[in-house]
């Protein structure tokens, strides 16, 4: 007999009685015994715990952590819309950010959302605050509301025991759990139990919309009293979008699996991952920054106000004249000088030289940081 991991209840359709179809609840965090360590499980979560511990020294020591950290967000925003809709890459991000030539509103919420998060709790009514921030902005200051129908996978009723969300009237029961269970249990390693919370709310699917990026925020919320000031620096969201197949497969499949320890070692894994290659990143970019910040002190001529768009564009790497005058309060000349004189140095190139609409772009940050 397979493991148990969560309860199918059967309901009568209102709208043709004849019909039966199944909502599935998860298994209760609470009740525990959800995974068997393993040797292969131990040695995953050995390495990630290294990787993140490298990774936290690095920081300690990084000049430039708070704009690589605005950039790794930007990136976690991205990706995490990625994984669920269509919308532009991160290079296209940096570029319309930078130009104010298209619309990013979709991302620019879930930088609020994610900073919002940083100060809530795992908890029914913070999750709707987020879920609001995300949908809505920060300014609506509307949460949205756990959902009170039932929805349906692909938008089908089956009267197959396959995955439908869990039902209304269980819904906050099943929040309520995960928040008892990051409360209570003070032994499962921090890394298991993101994983688990993760899942758990997934399946649990609280709102109409946005369940997969809110169930993302939750990672963070869980994480940053192990993992502190490199948790903003990890960009999970771009692993899970190039291993999208196997993130969904393993989410879909775990209920008839019978186990969670596949989806925690794919979850460890990925943990461990991206906290190797944010580690990899924040040193290139910082030598980037450092050779380049130590050119133009050495050049006696360069004008102090010159460091200053520089620091800009170590958060800002592709811009316009019009768009960085407006955020410093340089005038339009004074910033049009200094990109060129900027550009001399080799540091910028300009795109579309019609006078009023050149795009600078710090190329070698923007290729590092939007790489895959």
């Amino acid at each position: 007999m397979l493991p148990y991991t969560g309860d199918y209840t059967e309901h009568i359709d209102p709208e043709k009685p004849s019909l039966t179809f199944y909502s599935f609840t998860p298994r209760p965090l609470m009740r525990g015994d959800m995974y068997q360590m393993d040797d292969e499980l131990a040695a995953l979560l050995i390495e990630a715990h290294r990787n993140i511990g490298f990774l936290e020294g690095l920081v300690k020591y990084a000049p430039n952590k708070e704009a690589f950290a605005e950039l790794m967000l930007l990136k976690e925003c991205t990706y995490s819309h990625m994984i669920d809709y269509d919308g532009p890459d991160f290079k296209e991000i940096l570029t319309i950010r930078g130009t104010g030539k298209g619309d990013i509103t979709p991302i620019t919420n879930l930088e609020m959302a994610f900073k919002a998060a940083k100060s809530m709790e795992v908890a029914a009514p913070d999750l709707s605050r987020i879920c609001g921030i995300a949908l809505n902005g920060e300014s609506e200051n509307n949460p949205i509301e756990v959902r009170d129908h039932q929805t349906f996978w692909l938008g089908a009723k089956t009267n197959l025991k396959g995955y439908n969300p869990t039902a209304p009237d269980s819904v906050l029961p099943a929040l309520a759990d995960i928040s008892a269970y990051l409360y209570n249990d003070h032994n499962t390693d921090p890394l298991i139990k993101a994983a688990l919370v993760h899942y758990q709310f997934e399946m649990i699917h609280p709102f109409e919309r946005y369940n997969g990026i809110i169930g993302r925020i939750l990672v963070p919320m869980v994480l940053r009293d192990t993992i502190g000031e490199a948790m903003p620096l990890i960009c999970l969201s771009e692993y899970l979008y190039h291993n999208k197949n196997e993130y969904f497969d393993l989410l879909r499949t775990t209920q008839y699996s019978g186990g969670y320890v596949r989806w925690i070692k794919f979850f460890v894994n990925a943990i461990g991952e991206v906290a190797k290659k944010s580690a990899v990143l924040m040193t290139q970019y910082e030598r980037i920054v450092t050779l380049d910040e130590h050119r133009l002190m050495e050049i006696s001529k360069s004008p102090k106000s010159i460091l200053e768009i520089y620091n800009y564009l170590k958060r800002v790497p592709v811009t316009t004249i019009t768009v960085t005058e407006r955020k410093l309060g340089f005038s339009f000349n004074t910033v049009s000088k200094l990109f060129h004189s900027l550009q001399g140095y080799g540091i910028v190139e300009c795109h579309q030289p019609s006078y009023r609409n050149r795009v600078f772009r710090y190329s070698e940050l923007e290729n590092l940081m939007s790489a895959d």
